[in-house]
């Protein structure tokens, strides 16, 4: 893992992130910080292995659904399921992530954190949809809940329905200390209660 100090860390903060924390930036583990300081220059990889990957039925439903802009959801269920996380720099700013599950059959997300036109953190799918996201710290690891779903044409965010999302969605990054890192993503339904869990520890990969 990259091993960079704090104080190295704290002196490159012109990423949006810290610029969107503010002092809470400050609040991360240093190892964490280095991870999401800036948007990469070339491309990273991180290898895991996800120890659980589950949707409930409706969870599989919205994701067969969502195969229409693209795969952002995974419609499959797995204990010890081997991935590899690939983040390459966006053209025009921001973040692609590639993850890539090692089912029997690879299945593979993509998705895109930028910031909007106002500011905003969000994450694009496809064909214009996405999830405005609130980044915040909590005991050294870094969160991200959605906050809105959206369908945004010509830079202006249409917002959809609660009903018809996958739920709320909770993301966090916990430092395990040696290199290793905690990744959990949940997804929790008004009414469907949740539909996706998948957590599991990754490295970056040599």
């Amino acid at each position: 893992m990259l091993a960079v100090r704090k104080s190295q860390v704290l002196q490159d903060e012109e990423g949006l992130l810290p610029r969107l924390l503010g002092d809470a930036w400050r609040r991360l583990h240093p190892s964490v910080q280095a991870r999401f300081a800036h948007e990469p220059e070339q491309p990273i990889l991180y290898d895991g292995v996800m120890e659980t990957v589950h949707c409930s039925r409706a969870g599989w439903l919205f994701a067969q659904l969502t195969r229409l802009i693209g795969n952002p959801l995974t419609p499959r269920r797995g204990q010890n399921v081997p991935m590899q996380v690939r983040l390459t720099r966006r053209e025009g700013g921001g973040v692609w992530w590639q993850r890539t599950y090692g089912f029997a059959r690879p299945f593979t997300v993509v998705s895109a954190k930028r910031e909007n036109a106002r500011g905003q953190l969000c994450e694009y799918v496809g064909l214009g949809f996405g999830m405005r996201l609130r980044a915040y710290e909590k005991e050294g690891a870094l969160h991200f809940t959605s906050e809105r779903y959206f369908w945004e044409l010509a830079g202006v965010q249409i917002p959809l329905p609660h009903w018809l999302s996958p739920g709320e969605t909770h993301v966090s990054h916990t430092d395990l200390g040696g290199g290793a890192f905690l990744f959990t993503i949940a997804m929790d339904h008004r009414q469907l209660g949740r539909t996706f869990y998948q957590t599991g520890i990754f490295r970056q990969a040599l």
